[in-house]
C-alpha cells in the first residue's frame, strides 16, 4: 500500500507539473505575444572527440607562428618583418601565401541550415542527417583554436560582450500565436533591447525578465518577417537584417543576408541555430580593429590567412563584378523568455525580404 501512495503521489505531482507548465504558456500566451533575450550565441562548429576528423592536419598556426615561419633568420628589417606582417593584417591581399599553410574545416559535416533551399556538391550534411547544410564559414574557423568550443578566446569574449554590454542586447517578439506548439503563421519582430539580463543568485541567466524596446537609436536594428511553428519548432521566413556586434568599439554591427532561424521554443527560453549569409568586409572589418595580434595570437587565429579563406569560400551575393561577398554561416544560439515593454512611439518596422541573388 505504501508504495502505491509514492507512485499516485508522483503522479499527482507529474500531473500538477504538467498542469502548471501548460497555465504558465497560456499565461505567457494571453495578449498571442511572447518575447524573449538572447544569452548565448557562437559560431556553430561541429567538433569530433579529438578533433581530427574535421581537423586531420591539426589546428591552424597564429600570428606568433606565422611570422616565425615568414622571417625566421630574418634580422634589422623591421619594415619587411614585423610592419609588413601588420599591414597584411589590415589590408590583406587574396593571393596564395608564401610559406604558410592555412587548414580548413574537412568532410561533409556541419552544423547549419539549408539557407538556398538546394542541395549542392560544396554543401554539408548535419549530424541529424539533414543534406544541403549551408556554412562555409565552418570551413574557415573550423580549425582555429580561437573559435573552437567549450573555451575558444574569440568564442569566449564575443559572448560576454554580447551579454555584458546592453547595446548588444537583442531581441525577439512573436505575436499572432495561437500555440507554441503548433502555429502556422505567426509574426516574428527583432529589436535591440535597452536592459541588462537577468541573472540568479549564483549568475545564471534567467527567464521573465524585462526588456525595453530601442525605438532612438536601435531603429536601424528592427526588422519583423513571417514565421511558423510546427512541433514546437520555430522557422523563420529568409530577411536582410543587421544585428548589433559590438566589441568595445570600432564596427558595431553586422550584416547578414537571408538570415532565419530555426528555434525549439518553451515558455521559458528558446534554443536551435540561426544562419545567413554574413557579409565578408563587414566581419573581418571588425576583427584587428578590436583585438590586437597579441590578443589573436591567444587563440591561434591567422587573421590574413582567414581573409583569404573567406573570400574564396564566400558562396552569395556577388557584386557587380560577379565576386561573392558573403559567406553562408551559423550560430548555435540560446534565448530566455522575457517581457518586452513598447514605448508609446510608434515603432519603425525596418525589416525587407532576404534578396535571391545567391551564387552557388
Amino acid at each position: 500500500m505504501k508504495h502505491n501512495s509514492i507512485l499516485i503521489a508522483a503522479a499527482a505531482a507529474a500531473a500538477a507539473v504538467l498542469v502548471s507548465g501548460a497555465a504558465h504558456a497560456d499565461d505567457l500566451l494571453k495578449d498571442r505575444t511572447i518575447g524573449y533575450v538572447l544569452i548565448n550565441k557562437a559560431f556553430a562548429t561541429w567538433q569530433s572527440a579529438d578533433g581530427k576528423t574535421e581537423c586531420p592536419q591539426g589546428f591552424n598556426h597564429g600570428p606568433r607562428e606565422q611570422f616565425k615561419e615568414l622571417f625566421e633568420g630574418v634580422t634589422n628589417k623591421y619594415a619587411e618583418t614585423q610592419l609588413q606582417y601588420e599591414a597584411e593584417i589590415h589590408f590583406p591581399g587574396t593571393g596564395p601565401e608564401p610559406r604558410v599553410f592555412f587548414r580548413e574545416a574537412q568532410g561533409k559535416t556541419a552544423l547549419g541550415l539549408n539557407l538556398d533551399g538546394k542541395v549542392g556538391p560544396n554543401d554539408f550534411t548535419g549530424p541529424d542527417g539533414e543534406k544541403g547544410i549551408d556554412n562555409q564559414m565552418y570551413r574557415v574557423v573550423g580549425c582555429t583554436e580561437n573559435y573552437r568550443g567549450p573555451d575558444g578566446s574569440a568564442r569566449h569574449f564575443i559572448e560576454s560582450y554580447m551579454q555584458k554590454f546592453n547595446y548588444n542586447r537583442w531581441l525577439f517578439e512573436l505575436t499572432n500565436v495561437d500555440s507554441l506548439a503548433d502555429d502556422d503563421d505567426v509574426t516574428v519582430t527583432i529589436y535591440r533591447g535597452l536592459d541588462g539580463l537577468t541573472t540568479d543568485a549564483a549568475g545564471n541567466f534567467t527567464s521573465g525578465g524585462t526588456q525595453r524596446v530601442d525605438l532612438n537609436r536601435g531603429k536601424e536594428f528592427i526588422y519583423s518577417m513571417p514565421g511558423k511553428i510546427k512541433d514546437g519548432v520555430l522557422t523563420t521566413a529568409p530577411a536582410d537584417i543587421t544585428f548589433p556586434e559590438s566589441q568595445q568599439r570600432g564596427f558595431p554591427y553586422q550584416s547578414v543576408h537571408a538570415w532565419q532561424a530555426r528555434l525549439k521554443l518553451s515558455p521559458e527560453g528558446a534554443s536551435g541555430l540561426m544562419a545567413g549569409y554574413l557579409d565578408v568586409e563587414r566581419w573581418y572589418h571588425n576583427l584587428p580593429q578590436q583585438w590586437s595580434t597579441h590578443h589573436r595570437s591567444y587563440g591561434a587565429e591567422p587573421l590574413p590567412s582567414q581573409y583569404r579563406a573567406m573570400v574564396r569560400l564566400a558562396d552569395g551575393y556577388p557584386d557587380a563584378s560577379g565576386k561573392n561577398t558573403a559567406i553562408s554561416t551559423a550560430w548555435e544560439v540560446r534565448f530566455a523568455q522575457a517581457l518586452i515593454m513598447h514605448p508609446d512611439a510608434p515603432q519603425t518596422i525596418a525589416g525587407k525580404p532576404a534578396k535571391t541573388d545567391i551564387a552557388r
